[in-house]
């Protein structure tokens, strides 16, 4: 079944679970338009991606709602969704977001979730990309800052975003909190160490890549 989304004030959301059609209602009174305009004397964008993508999206009931296009707010942590020409928060808290920056490409599939709980400098609340899942949790923190611009014939107080992307690599309740690198692979797979080298040379993966330093993960938590 397609899923629907109709907006009059406060929007409804149609989805499929077991089978039967059922409804959901935001608040009318919280279910505000978003103004994008409010950074547009900042540099720079405030977004992950600057054009909507299509997502699955599950708040903390478990309700997942899909297709939605949604864009993410790296400055604020937060999802906004699209209805007609006009952009809105969610009213209900999101729990899971699976968002698909390729439209029927499911291989590029980014996962963001709540609840990291423990981890040094992150609440639990934040919104944070899941790299990878198992025995070890490999997490990604993609933020927003805000910089002053100093420059000639730059208007006074004049600032610009700056992309801050923090990695945590979570083990046995322990986590490291660093980019990915080749000492620092080596030093969380030490146990598989033989089998995770011997892997990424057959498939010529690159430790400082973030890309093959995530498909080592995976391998060693399969084995």
């Amino acid at each position: 079944m397609r899923n629907s989304i109709l907006l009059t004030g406060f929007f409804v959301l149609q989805f499929a679970a077991s089978g039967q059609s059922l409804l959901r209602m935001s608040d009318p009174v919280t279910g505000q338009p978003y103004k994008l305009e409010k950074y547009k004397e900042i540099r720079g964008s405030a977004y992950l991606f600057d054009e909507w993508k299509w997502a699955n999206v599950t708040d903390v009931a478990g309700v997942t709602y899909s297709p939605m296009q949604v864009k993410f707010d790296a400055y604020d942590n937060k999802f906004l969704f699209m209805s007609g020409d006009t952009a809105y928060d969610f009213v209900v808290s999101l729990e899971k977001v699976d968002l698909f920056p390729l439209t029927g490409d499911t291989a590029t599939k980014m996962v963001f979730k709540k609840g990291f709980s423990g981890v040094e400098k992150l609440s639990p609340n934040k919104l944070v990309q899941v790299l990878a899942e198992g025995k070890i949790t490999a997490i990604k923190h993609i933020s927003k800052t805000q910089l002053d611009v100093v420059e000639y014939n730059s208007p006074a107080g004049a600032k610009m975003f700056n992309d801050v992307m923090t990695y945590y690599f979570i083990r046995d309740g322990k986590t490291v909190s660093q980019r990915p690198n080749p000492k620092l692979l080596q030093e969380i797979l030490k146990d598989k160490w033989d089998a995770i080298d011997a892997y990424m040379k057959q498939n010529q993966l690159n430790a400082k890549s973030e890309d093959d330093c995530i498909k080592a993960i995976k391998y060693y938590n399969t084995l």
